[in-house]
C-alpha cells in the first residue's frame, strides 16, 4: 500500500510534466512509471504494416492490376482524343473510377471461377484458389471497389460515364464470365467489354457519344483483342482445357482456326487509321504511322498462320502488347480536336500537344534543309526554285518578244 501510494504521488507530477513537454523519459523509465514499453510496441507496428502490405497485395491480385491499368489507359485515350481544355478532375475521376470498376469486375470473375482457376497451372496460385483470402472477404472487396468506382465516375465525371461503367461491369461479371465455360462466343462478348472504356473516356470529356472518334477507338479496341487473346489462348490451350473453359484453341488441335482468326482480325485493323484520316478525325500522319504498326502485327500474324508454333504465337502476343498503347497514343497525338483550341501556351494544358508538334517540326529534315543556308540540299526547295526560275525566264522572253514586235510595228 505504501509503495502504491508513493508510486501514485510520483507518477502524477511526471505525467503532467511529460504532457507539457517539460520532461522526456527514456524507454525504461517510461515503462516503469506508466506501465508501457515502447520497445514492445515497435514490433506490433511492424506487424500491422506488414499485414496491411500483404492485404494490399491480395487486393491487387484480385483486381488483376496490370489488366486494370491497361483498361484505365484506354479510358484516358478516349478522354484525351476529345481535345482540350482538359478538366483535371474529370480526367482523374474517369481513370480512377474505371480502375476501381475494372478491379471489381476482375474480383467477381475470380470469385465465380475459383474452382476452374484451381485446376489451371497459371491461376492456381491466385488468392482464392490458394486459400490466402476467404470468399466473403473477396466479395466484400468486389462490392466496395465497384461501388466506389461507379460513385467516382458519377460524382467526378458525369452520369453517362457512370452508366457505361456500371453496364460494362455487369456485362463482364454476367454474360462474359458465365459464357467462358459454355461457349466460344465468350471471346466476342469480352471484346465488347474491352471496347467500352474509350467510350467512357470520351463521355467523361464531352458528356456525349455522338462523334466519329469514340466509334473509331471502340472499333479498334474490339478488333485488337482477337489477335491479342487468341495468341495467348493458344499458348495456354492445354491449361484452359484443364480449367474447363470453352476457348477456340481448346477445340482447334491443328491451330488453323486460331491462326485464321488472328490473321483476319489483324487485317480488320488496317483500314481504321485510314478511315480516321479520311473522316478528318486525325491527320494523315496517323494513317501512315498506324498502317506501319498494323503491318508489323500482320507480319507476326502471317508467321503464326504459316507455322502454328508457340514461338510464333508468342510473337503475335508480344507485338500486341506494345501495339495498342502505341496506336492509341498516336491517335491522341494526331487528333484534329486539339487544333480547335486556341489558348495561351503557358496557361492551358490543352496546348501541350500543339507545342510538342511545333517542337518536333523543328526536328523535321525538310524544315531544317529548307533554311537559307541549306536550301540547296532540299529537293522540295530545289524544285520550287527551278520552277520559279523557269517562270521568270519565260516571262522575260515573252516581254522581249512583245518589245520586238512593238518596234517592228513602229518601224513599218
Amino acid at each position: 500500500m505504501l509503495l502504491r501510494g508513493v508510486h501514485g504521488r510520483l507518477c502524477k507530477p511526471l505525467a503532467h510534466a511529460r504532457a507539457l513537454g517539460v520532461v522526456r523519459l527514456g524507454p525504461n523509465l517510461e515503462a516503469c512509471a506508466f506501465g508501457t514499453d515502447t520497445r514492445q510496441q515497435e514490433p506490433k507496428r511492424r506487424t500491422v504494416v506488414a499485414e496491411a502490405g500483404h492485404l494490399m497485395k491480395l487486393y491487387s491480385q484480385l483486381s488483376k492490376h496490370r489488366l486494370s491499368a491497361l483498361v484505365m489507359s484506354t479510358t484516358s485515350a478516349g478522354y484525351l482524343a476529345a481535345g482540350g481544355p482538359v478538366d483535371a478532375l474529370a480526367l482523374t475521376s474517369a481513370c480512377v473510377g474505371t480502375m476501381l470498376a475494372s478491379s471489381s469486375a476482375n474480383t467477381f470473375n475470380q470469385v465465380i471461377e475459383t474452382a476452374n482457376d484451381a485446376r489451371m497451372h497459371r491461376t492456381r496460385a491466385r488468392p482464392l484458389p490458394s486459400g490466402r483470402i476467404s470468399r466473403q472477404h473477396a466479395l466484400g472487396w468486389g462490392v466496395a471497389s465497384g461501388t466506389a468506382g461507379i460513385s467516382v465516375l458519377a460524382a467526378g465525371s458525369n452520369p453517362l460515364t457512370a452508366t457505361l461503367g456500371a453496364a460494362n461491369l455487369l456485362l463482364y461479371v454476367g454474360p462474359y464470365t458465365l459464357s467462358k465455360t459454355r461457349s466460344e462466343i465468350n471471346t466476342w462478348v469480352g471484346s465488347v467489354v474491352g471496347a467500352v472504356p474509350p467510350l467512357m473516356g470520351w463521355a467523361a470529356a464531352t458528356g456525349e457519344l455522338v462523334a466519329v472518334e469514340p466509334l473509331l477507338l471502340a472499333t479498334y479496341l474490339f478488333m485488337w483483342q482477337f489477335p491479342h487473346f487468341f495468341s495467348l489462348a493458344w499458348l495456354h490451350r492445354e491449361d484452359y482445357a484443364r480449367g474447363g473453359f470453352a476457348m477456340v484453341p481448346c477445340a482447334d488441335p491443328t491451330g488453323s482456326r486460331t491462326a485464321s482468326l488472328v490473321t483476319r482480325y489483324s487485317w480488320y485493323l488496317v483500314p481504321i487509321p485510314l478511315a480516321a484520316a479520311a473522316l478528318d478525325a486525325t491527320s494523315w500522319m496517323f494513317a501512315v504511322e498506324g498502317t506501319a504498326f498494323n503491318a508489323y502485327l500482320l507480319y507476326h500474324a502471317y508467321r503464326f498462320d504459316k507455322d502454328k508454333s508457340n514461338a510464333n504465337a508468342r510473337g503475335v502476343f508480344k507485338a500486341s502488347l506494345w501495339h495498342l498503347p502505341a496506336v492509341l497514343a498516336l491517335f491522341v497525338f494526331h487528333s484534329r480536336r486539339w487544333e480547335l483550341e486556341d489558348k495561351a501556351e503557358d496557361e492551358q494544358l490543352s496546348t501541350l500537344i500543339p507545342r510538342i508538334r511545333a517542337r518536333l517540326t523543328k526536328l523535321c529534315l525538310h524544315e531544317i534543309v529548307q533554311k537559307d543556308e541549306a536550301a540547296s540540299f532540299c529537293p522540295v526547295v530545289v524544285v520550287e526554285a527551278a520552277g520559279t526560275e523557269a517562270q521568270n525566264i519565260a516571262t522575260a522572253a515573252a516581254h522581249k518578244e512583245e518589245s520586238l514586235l512593238a518596234r517592228s510595228d513602229t518601224g513599218s
